[in-house]
Order: structure tokens, then sequence, then C-alpha cells
């Protein structure tokens, strides 16, 4: 090039024109996707990317010391620029010589910034140096020609400098510019005189908007300010940079990026703002700092010369995060930014990644079920499960919300002991017993604390060995309740009842424990019975229940010596764990009863009814302490059985919940099985708004509101006939109270009463926006039977009659107006008010339910 180029710039309305300013010479130039190789590099042919060429089409070098210049917004052929002198004149070309216009100030001095206006294409900002005589802004309409004044629009900022210009993306003909060192200025030139929003701050040096019209971005020396047009009182966010500021400028494609040149930096600095929830919901944002360089050289070329600087950028109008980078020393680069992609899963467990502005979502991964597919990227263990995908698929079931708690257990996949936990809590509430065995029982963990109730020993004889001695069990009536709890349902005296219990048992193919059971209670011929049938109607032909009872029929009351030793032997090789049990208490020596509670393949409420049944009173307080610390310790939900609802069982559902992030069983047993009282306990409180929250993110309204309803009735609150109620804003007073002793007063009045005020303090009421009545006015006549039953304000009126406000500027009506008015409006039907309130609350979208969780 001839001479150095110090700013460069896109066209906004052509994606293949861009003009560079040099200091006596304004090149036009075209972008073409083929590289021309003439050998050097010149003037008239610039490869400026690996793909583009530029070629030079126009000239303009009537103008010496040009200080900046601003592409118009002119489409369908008009290619207009504007061209700021350091004499203050601004001169309006399009590369043909006899069209030029050119604006002279009144008093000469510097042009510091120009701006076209993109809503409102006709008209050019200017901004000049201070002087106290003359304005430092001049609004210019281009289409009526020479500057004179009828094509003056306005002049603003008597005796004050203008540092930097803009104009809003979102309302015509509002200004916005950086003035006097000291303050930022919005003015809104459609009003006479001009309305002006000033904003204290030094960070005048350059303005912007961004593309969504939403923010402003300010600078001076190395702070950049983010602003909120809405309200200019303070920043919503201060950034610092390292070095001083030379250009700032927001990404036209992508409203999060904006972009920053520093002086002296061979780079280009990118923050990407990220706010906490929508962009639109405002608030302060996270800002990410990267930095790209694109005139990147080698290593060697590093050594022997300094990288040049960055000077200027200009991003596309149209193309993804493109621009035209140009360097200190007049090198021009067509660049486009790397993308940075980011990843996340949904709430319904779907990959998401952006390509470009698009969201692309990837393959779902999928478990490797050959060695060939355990080679692919994903390596995904079979082993290992989702537990939100498990936890979304039991919600849509309606897991945790049936009548019936024992039908809970009945929807859980897997039999992982959350169906046997269910049903023991069906038991417990039935029963109407949620104590657990611990506070039954007596047992207390202080060692001064009241002592366990005494037990009865009887000493109990073989039923089909009379005339041997048996062995001692405890009776008591708080133990009779604990095994009734542990499903031990049957009446001990009664063997009609022991009997149907055990066909039922039977019925459900559990015969080693309905053997169990029997020898339990001395009924040893009965289990070899149980045993033999089980035999009969196994489908194994390698099951042991045979073997089982052909070993249980050489039992005798004496217990010889050679029949305990073989059971002993053949213990560890029993894998039933009924069974093994079974010949453990058959084989029983004296003070031995741990083989049988300390098996834990058995249920946990069988082992809790053995003991009540055959442990002493120091020995089962023992006994349950430990289940309980144990239970705690493991995560093992049947020890609610123990706990009960208690802080015991809070602490139980804490260690489960930890050690398999399980928060929707742990909160829905809370919630189903706690009392009132404990339901305020914080971590019970953060359980169930977690959950609560999950089937927010999810869409399942119907469960979320089926928990909140469950949740009602258990807290139970104090019932009001009253539950909205109308408050003046001065004086805190009910109002709808004093509008029903009014209708009271008044009978069977069917003229429509207005009040307009506070009956006590007498200030006005807000009005609806719309219909421009006050709030509590009576939309129709009250009879005398509502004034009778209190049916007065809202009661008697449908939602459409009640009040409705916007939470952001506090303008209302009725919802009926609102209603009808957003139908076809956006913005708040108050005057002069911009908020769009419609738009603060959009409705939740629809998330795709899985086929496989509807069926």
């Amino acid at each position: 090039m001839s001479q150095t180029v110090v700013e460069l710039h896109w066209f906004p309305r052509y994606s293949d024109r861009f003009l560079t300013a040099a200091s006596s010479e304004i090149n036009l130039y075209q972008v073409k996707h083929d590289l021309i190789d003439n050998g050097e590099k010149s003037n008239i042919n610039l490869d400026i990317s690996k793909s583009t060429t530029a070629t030079l089409i126009a000239s303009e070098s009537r103008y010496q010391f040009v200080r900046s210049v601003a592409p118009s917004y002119h489409g369908g052929g008009e290619i207009n620029f504007a061209a700021g002198l350091p004499n203050g004149k601004v001169a309006l070309c399009n590369f043909v010589a006899e069209n030029n216009v050119e604006f002279t100030p009144r008093i000469s001095r510097a042009c510091t910034c120009i701006a076209w206006s993109e809503l409102e294409l006709n008209f050019l900002a200017m901004g000049h140096d201070r002087n106290r005589s003359d304005n430092c802004i001049t609004i210019w309409d281009t289409e009526r020609g020479v500057p004179n004044q009828s094509s003056i629009v306005s002049m603003i900022g008597l005796s004050e400098t203008a540092h930097s210009v803009c104009w809003d993306k979102t309302f015509p003909q509002v200004l916005i510019a950086g003035m006097s060192h000291k303050y930022i200025k919005m003015m809104d030139l459609r009003q006479n005189p001009v309305i002006t929003t000033v904003a204290n701050t030094r960070t005048v040096n350059g303005v912007c908007v961004a593309p969504n019209g939403r923010y402003l971005a300010s600078y001076v020396e190395n702070i950049i300010n983010l602003w909120d047009l809405r309200s200019l009182e303070k920043p919503i966010s201060q950034i610092q940079m390292q070095k001083s500021i030379s250009q700032l400028s927001w990404c036209p494609t992508r409203s999060s990026v904006l972009s920053t040149l520093q002086r002296d930096s061979p780079l280009i600095n990118l923050i990407d703002l990220h706010w906490p929830g929508s962009e639109m919901d405002g608030g302060e944002p996270h800002s990410v700092k990267r930095f790209v360089s694109p005139f990147q050289t080698t290593a060697s070329t590093m050594m022997t010369s300094r990288v040049p600087s960055m000077a200027y950028l200009s991003w596309h109008p149209y193309d993804l995060e493109r621009m035209l980078a140009l360097s200190s020393v007049g090198n021009i680069c067509d660049y486009r930014i790397p993308q940075r992609v980011a990843v996340s899963w949904d709430n319904n467990n779907n990959l998401f990644g952006n390509n470009g502005n698009d969201l692309r979502q990837f393959a779902t991964p999928t478990r490797s079920s050959t060695p060939t597919d355990s080679l692919n990227q994903w390596n995904i263990d079979s082993s290992e499960e989702d537990i939100a995908e498990t936890m979304q698929h039991r919600a849509l079931k309606n897991y945790g919300l049936m009548a019936e708690l024992q039908r809970n257990g009945d929807l859980v996949e897997k039999n992982d002991g959350l169906q046997s936990v269910w049903r023991m809590l069906g038991h417990m509430v039935k029963e109407d017993n949620k104590q657990g065995l611990k506070e039954i029982l007596g047992v207390n963990n202080a060692l001064d604390g009241p002592p366990m109730s005494q037990s009865e020993p009887v000493n109990t004889k073989w039923v089909d060995f009379s005339m041997c001695s048996g062995l001692v069990v405890y009776r008591s009536e708080q133990r009779d309740i604990a095994q009734l709890l542990c499903g031990w349902t049957f009446e001990r005296e009664k063997e009609a009842s022991f009997s149907a219990f055990l066909d039922e048992l039977c019925a459900k193919r559990e015969y080693t424990r309905a053997a169990l059971l029997a020898c339990f209670h001395f009924r040893v011929r009965l289990a070899i019975d149980i045993l033999g049938r089980g035999a009969d109607q196994a489908s194994d032909p390698s099951s042991l229940l045979r073997v089982a009872a052909i070993a249980l029929s050489g039992f005798s009351a004496e217990r010889s010596e050679l029949w305990r030793k073989q059971c002993g032997a053949a213990r560890t090789q029993i894998d039933d764990p009924y069974l093994r049990c079974m010949f453990s208490f058959l084989a029983y020596e004296k003070d031995g009863f741990e083989t049988v509670t300390n098996e834990t393949q058995i249920s946990l409420s069988d082992r809790m009814a053995f003991a009540c049944n055959f442990l002493s009173d120091v020995k089962l307080a023992e006994y349950t302490k430990g289940m309980v610390a144990n239970c705690i310790e493991t995560g093992d939900l049947n020890g609610l059985l123990l706990t009960g609802a208690t802080n015991d069982g809070i602490s139980l559902l804490q260690s489960h919940l930890d050690r398999t992030e399980d928060v929707q069983t742990v909160a829905l047993i809370a919630a189903r099985f706690l009392t009132s009282e404990l339901l305020t306990n914080y971590r019970v409180q953060y359980w169930i708004a977690t959950y609560r929250d999950m089937l927010d993110v999810w869409g399942l309204w119907e469960q979320r509101s089926q928990l909140d309803i469950t949740l009602g009735s258990i807290r139970s609150p104090p019932r009001s006939s009253r539950s909205v109620f109308l408050l003046c804003n001065f004086c805190g007073k009910n109002v709808s109270m004093a509008l029903q002793e009014d209708a009271r007063l008044r009978g069977n009045a069917t003229t429509m009463h207005k009040l307009s005020s506070c009956p006590h303090c007498r200030k006005p009421l807000p009005r609806c926006a719309l219909c421009l009545l006050h709030m509590g006015t009576t939309m129709g006549a009250i009879s005398q039977s509502q004034a009778i039953h209190g049916q007065i304000g809202w009661q008697s009126k449908p939602f459409s009659k009640w009040f409705s406000w916007c939470q952001t500027c506090r303008h209302g009506g009725h919802t009926e107006h609102l209603t009808e008015w957003f139908a076809q409006n956006t913005e708040c039907p108050v005057t002069s008010c911009n908020c769009k309130c419609f738009a603060k609350d959009l409705p939740m979208p629809q998330f795709p339910r899985d086929k496989d969780s509807a069926s």
C-alpha cells in the first residue's frame, strides 16, 4: 500500500465490501473467494486470507489527515460513508467526485467521532471538541441535502466535549454519548426538549450497544463498564484489562461476545459474557476472557522481528465470528474466530453442543455389550447406572406417590432393597405405629436413661418332643408389638393363625423362610413338611430342599453330638441363608444365637423378631443399639424399622443419600413417613426442595402438584377464611375488610361501589392501566347472602377480575384486560413505559418424555 492504513470497516449492508482509511486515502475493496497470483502484492489486489482476495474497486483521495470514517447502513447499490477531519468538517462521500457534501461547524475544531443510525438510515451523529459557545454533538439528516437549518435535526452539548457516540439499536432517534470525561448521556431526540438520562462515570472514551439492544459497554484506560440500558444508575459489571484499551466493539453475530484491542498488543481479547439463567433476565454476568492472534508468526520470525501489534478490527455483519484485523504496520487479515465449543447434558440426559449458532444433539452413548463394542470412544461401564435417569423413570410412574405405601415398592425396576423398605413402611403406617422398635422396646442410648421394660422368661418345649426340655423365650407386651411390626402378624397361641401365615409364605414360594419360622416356634415336623412341599413344586432339579428335609428329619431334642457336628460342618456349604440359619438354630449351644442374629442375608425384620423372642433384655438392648448404629453407618433404609420417625431416622436417610445420591427416595420417604415436626428439620427441607426442583426441571407438573398436596396435608397449616388481602401501599392496613363492612351496611345495594382511596389514610389506590378503575372497585353487584357469609371481594370474583402487575415496572390492572392487551401488544400499556412485561414470564417449554417411560 502507498500509505499505512489506520482504520477499516465492513459495509453493514454489503457482505463483500469494506473500506480502508489512511492519512489521505480512503479505498473501497471487494472480497472474492479466489486467490489472484500476480507475483507481488500491490494496492490493487490483497491476499487477506488463504482463501480470499480483496480487490480495489474505488478510491477517494481529496481529504487530508482523515481522523475517522463510518460506512452508512444504506443498501440498494448506494455506497456512502462519512469522514471526519481535523478541522471539524465531516464529508459525506460515495466515491463519486461531484456528489460529495460537507458539513462545516460554526467554530473550527477537531471532529472526534461520527456514527450512523441503524434504524434511521439518514441520521448521522457528529461529535467535536469543546467550545464554550458551540454544541459538541450535531445530528444531520443527510436526506435533506446540504447541512443547513432544515437538515440539522438537533444540536446538543453546549460547552462540552463529545468523546464517543453511538445509536440505540431498539428505539429510533435515541443517541448515547460519552461526554466531558465524566458522564454518559442517553438522549431521546423524539422529544422536544430532548429527554436526557445521565450516568456519572469516567468510562467515556468509547461506547457501543450490544446487538440485542439491551446492554451498553464503555471504557476508559483499562476499565470496561457494562450497563443495562433500562437503568443507567450504575454499571452491572466492571471488567479490568491489563493494558490501556484502544478499541471496544460487540460481535454482531453473537451478542454475548465483547472484543477489545490493547495498546502495543498483538492479541485480540475476547470477553464471553454469561448470565445466570437467560440473557434477557438481566443481572450481573460472569465473564470469561480469551484471546486470539490473527497474525500468527513462526518461531524463527519471532526471533528476528517484532510481532506487529493490533491497530483496528471490524466484525463482519453477517458471517459468524468473522472479522477484518489490521496490524500496526498496515497488514490486513480476513480472520474467523475459532469457535468455543460448549457441551452440556439436558434435563432428559441428552448430550448437546453448539455448531455455530445452531444447537446440535450428539449421539447418545450406549453401553458396551461385546468386546468389540467396549473399544468405542465412550467405554461406559455397564455395571454403572445414572441415578438421575433412574429417578426420572421412577417419577414418570408416580413413584412414592401411591396412596398405599407398599405399592411404591412395586414401581422399582430392580430389587435393590427398596421394595422391602416400602412394604415395611406401609406395614408400620397400617399399624399406626411410627415409633420404631428402639423406642417401643425402651432402648436408650444414654447410660443414665430409663431402663428397658422387664420381660418374662418362659421355658418353651418342642411341640414334637414334649418329653424333652425346650428353650427359654422372653415375653412382654412391648416384644409382642415389636414382633407385629417386624411382620410376624400371626397370633402365637392360635395354631390356625400361625399355619395360615406359613401357607401365605409358601404361596409366595418362600419355603425356606416358612421352614425357618416353623423351627423358631419349635415345630420341626411342620418345617419338614414345608420343605418337602417345596421340593415337590421346585422347578430346579438341583434344589436342596429335599436334602434339607432329610437332614432335618434326623433332628431330636437331645441333639446328638454327631448331628450337631455335621450341621456345623455343612453350614458353610449351604447357599440359602434361611437354611443356614435354620441348622445353626437347631444346633444351638448355650448362649449362642449370634450366628442367626448376624446373618445379613436374611431380612432385618426377621432377625429383630428372632431377637425379641430369644434374647434377654440386656442382650436385646445391646443388639438393638448395634443394629441402629450399623444401619446408619451403611445407609440401610431397612433400619427405619428400628429408628422410626425420629432424628435417628433422619440421620439414616442422610447416610443413604450420601452413599446412593438417591434424593428422590429420601425425599419421598420423608414426606410420606416423617411427622410434621420432623419435616421442619433443615436437612429434610433441603431434600424435599431439591426433589421439587428436579420435578420442575423434568416438567412433571402433576407429580410436583401431588407431592405438594401430600406435604400440605401433613403440615396442616391453620386454615383461614381469606388468603388474599388488599392492603394499602402507604399505611399497610386491610382495605378488603373496610370494603366488606361497607357492603354489609349497604345490604341489597345493586349499584357498583367505587373505592378510590384507602379508608384509613385516604391515599389513592392503584388504577388499572386500561380501564382506569381503582384497585378494590367491585366489578358487579354484591348480594346480601354474599355479604352475610363473608363472600366479598376476591371470593366473589372470578380470576379474570383479579389485579395483576409486572414485577419489573410495577404497572398492572385487571387480569382480563391485561390478557386482551398482550394478545396484540408486547410492551406495557402505560404511556412512555417500554417494559416488555409479557416477555418476563414466558411459558415453560414442553419436555418430551421417553417412550419407554410413558408406556
